[in-house]
């Protein structure tokens, strides 16, 4: 195809230039491409209106807010929308992972007790919490209000059926479907929980904030991974925005899923989509940080000479796949190799954005050079290990870099996410910093890393930051150890990762919100400025000199200082 490569996400750039075989193997490459019908489901940037697009493409596309937009196009017509003057930037969705169940304590730790003292009627009243996750378990007990249920909606992006009218996919419930799916007084909703993630995360929300009222998104999977995509989600936020709007009631999103494809510095599409619409109504966004903290799956160098630097990671058995970003600042130019642990050699690879595609006995491994976009300034070497036959070698590969002309030298790498890959993947010499999971590195939203709430020490597990450009995230740590969840089924146990800690500030955002704008004591306590108050409202850990920090933010999160 010749598409102007500089509007393209770089990881769909290479999906496009790579044959459909190839892209089944690969550990995301197929992410977004609906086979049966030779389409892609894409995320757009766009100036003007839609309209004139979809008649003249006779495409799918549903409009999102602020100039954002997803469309479903058959793969022929992609030149020609790539080269409209009204689209900006195209990109294909990445795999979520959710923040980890490593199998109510915290609720006291976030100093949530004050709500029960006979004076105290705050609960999230009037105050719409968005989890969009795995699903729910709406029969379960934790979400039962006498005879009704706090659940106000829920839309399974993966069931066909009824959809919302402005999106077309999956099947819409109304409080009154859900009411009568409860009571037995008509037919059982076809939705579920197939992981129970979803209806964990839901369940500390209503013990918390038992007075907010839920809308639930189960998010639909894309390409051959099985994962929620980053399409899905930006449905899933737009979808809680209007229905919000409609209501006139506040409104908090409570993200638990992450990847890490970007630079971590807040400029994935995904990210910038999440800062533009953060303040056009009463939003506040709640991120988890992730779990792969302790993973090994970022690596930092910097180039202080002219020699090559070597980086090394393990791969082990059965893996299917796996790809790297090597992000730098355009103003630097590396060439870079790799090394099998057979000991084949590929590269070095050029500095320009075409797909380079090296064929070993085993393996196909493809590289593409990103360029600055509308979106992100830095440079990305994308590379995608793909098997000949079932599954990738085994073993130490080796990364080369060696510097050729330099103006700052800090060089990123990043593995898949904590859960998206079979095996062991990590750097033998990781780096613990900028760990944090993408999208909580957008600046607008508040970050949520976790912490042991029995011993108030930091959870390893949980995502670190800096950013690239060393904005400080997290924002602030939550309960994020052993904490008491409910289980489809009526069930109960116990669960860690930044997931279950993420809801705890979720709940305590929605009960601040009610407090400000629901009782009309500050109309405009959301978003950046209940960020504030939970920074400023943060308790400090014992042994910890040093606030804030790359570990626990800000501190803990405290709800009854963060309302003074």
């Amino acid at each position: 195809m010749n598409i102007d490569n500089t509007k393209l996400g770089t990881e769909l750039n290479m999906a496009i230039n790579t044959s459909s075989e190839e892209r089944k193997k690969s550990l995301d490459l197929d992410v977004g491409y609906i086979e049966e019908n030779n389409e892609w489901e894409l995320i757009i940037k766009y100036t003007g209106e839609l309209e004139p697009i979809r008649k003249e493409l006779n495409v799918l596309i549903i409009e999102l807010l602020n100039g954002y937009g997803i469309i479903r196009i058959p793969e022929e017509k992609l030149e020609e929308l790539v080269s409209r003057p009204d689209i900006l930037f195209v990109d294909k969705p990445k795999s979520l992972v959710n923040g980890g169940q490593r199998i109510i304590e915290g609720y006291s730790a976030s100093c949530m007790s004050f709500l029960q003292r006979s004076d105290n009627k705050l609960s999230g009243k009037g105050v719409l919490v968005s989890v969009i996750d795995s699903g729910i378990d709406y029969n379960h007990e934790v979400f039962r209000r006498d005879d009704t249920t706090n659940i106000r909606m829920i839309w399974d992006q993966t069931q066909p059926g009824n959809p919302p009218i402005e999106y077309g996919i999956g099947t819409f419930y109304s409080k009154e479907d859900i009411y009568r799916g409860i009571n037995g007084e008509g037919e059982s909703l076809l939705t579920y929980d197939g992981t129970g993630h979803g209806t964990a995360v839901a369940s500390i929300v209503s013990n918390c904030a038992p007075g907010a009222e839920l809308i639930v998104v189960k998010l639909d999977t894309g390409g051959s991974s099985n994962l929620p995509t980053t399409a899905a989600l930006m449905l899933a936020i737009d979808f809680s925005i209007r229905e919000a709007q409609k209501l006139n009631m506040p409104l908090v999103i409570n993200l638990s899923f992450g990847n890490n494809y970007g630079d971590h510095s807040g400029n994935s599409i995904l990210e910038d989509y999440i800062d533009s619409i953060s303040g056009i109504y009463k939003l506040s966004i709640i991120v988890g940080t992730g779990n792969d903290g302790d993973s090994g799956r970022h690596t930092q160098i910097s180039l202080l000479d002219s020699s090559w630097k070597q980086v090394d990671f393990i791969v082990g058995e059965y893996e299917t796949g796996i790809n790297l970003q090597i992000w730098r600042k355009f103003s630097d130019n590396i060439d870079i190799l790799i090394r099998t642990p057979g000991g084949e050699e590929v590269g070095p690879f050029s500095y320009y954005q075409q797909l380079m595609d090296y064929e070993t006995k085993d393996m196909s491994i493809k590289v593409i050079n990103g360029y600055p976009n509308p979106i992100n300034i830095n440079q990305e070497t994308y590379i995608s290990i793909i098997p000949k036959n079932q599954y990738i070698e085994t073993g130490i590969w080796s990364i080369f870099i060696k510097p050729k002309s330099i103006t700052d030298g800090r060089i990123d790498i990043w593995l898949p996410v904590l859960g998206s890959t079979s095996s062991v993947v990590s750097f033998l010499n990781p780096s613990v910093f900028t760990t944090l999971t993408i999208p909580s590195s957008a600046e607008r939203v508040i970050s949520v890393g976790a912490y042991n709430s029995i011993n108030l020490s930091y959870a390893p597990f949980s995502g670190r930051g800096y950013t690239i450009d060393n904005q400080i995230k997290p924002d602030i740590v939550a309960p994020g150890v052993d904490i008491d969840i409910a289980i489809p089924g009526n069930g109960y146990g116990k669960a860690s990762g930044t997931s279950f800690a993420t809801p705890f500030v979720s709940a305590g955002a929605a009960i601040m919100m009610e407090d400000g704008i629901v009782n009309n004591r500050d109309p405009f306590l959301y978003g950046e400025k209940i960020k504030a108050k939970m920074i400023k409202g943060a308790r400090k850990l014992p042994g910890v000199t040093v606030w804030p920090n790359e570990k626990l933010g800000w501190g803990a999160f405290c709800l009854e200082d963060s309302m003074i």
